[in-house]
């Protein structure tokens, strides 16, 4: 493995987040080998529910002679062939979340983005938490998004 990290954003925006998928990432460090990669909710997200919204779905990426590819079935590849310093990536899909993300603790997603969980865009376009540059909450601008649920940019 040369790197396993959880995957930002993956999880469904919702009251109650839902778990972050995570990356995993292999290097072939023999000759020559193939690769069969396989997964699920790769068509279709894990949904959310009480309104909350879907989570990331599964991807899957490979090296190849023309560079980084993603393949078109999305929940299984075999025989992806592997040279020596290749990679292959699986990004796995995170939960659903549960009940609206608008009603999340302003804190609880600036928590969320400060440990890398969400990004600072889905923070203001999921739950309407707006964040200044230092990552502290913008509470006049959070205020108007979550009123009026509009997106400031």
């Amino acid at each position: 493995f040369s790197r396993w990290a959880l995957r930002e954003d993956s999880g469904g925006p919702g009251l109650h987040r839902g778990g972050l998928g995570a990356i995993y990432e292999v290097e072939m460090l023999g000759e020559a080998g193939e690769a069969f990669l396989l997964g699920e909710r790769g068509k279709y997200p894990p949904f959310g529910v009480n309104g909350g919204h879907p989570a990331a779905m599964n991807r899957f990426f490979y090296d190849t002679e023309d560079g980084e590819t993603s393949p078109p079935m999305v929940s299984k590849v075999t025989g992806v062939p592997m040279k020596r310093g290749g990679h292959v990536r699986i990004e796995s899909p995170g939960g659903g979340g549960w009940g609206d993300p608008f009603e999340r603790d302003v804190e609880a997603v600036a928590a969320d983005v400060r440990l890398g969980y969400v990004s600072a865009a889905a923070a203001r376009d999921s739950y309407g938490v707006v964040l200044d540059d230092d990552g502290k909450v913008d509470a006049d601008a959070t205020e108007i998004a979550r009123l009026t649920r509009v997106v400031l940019a």
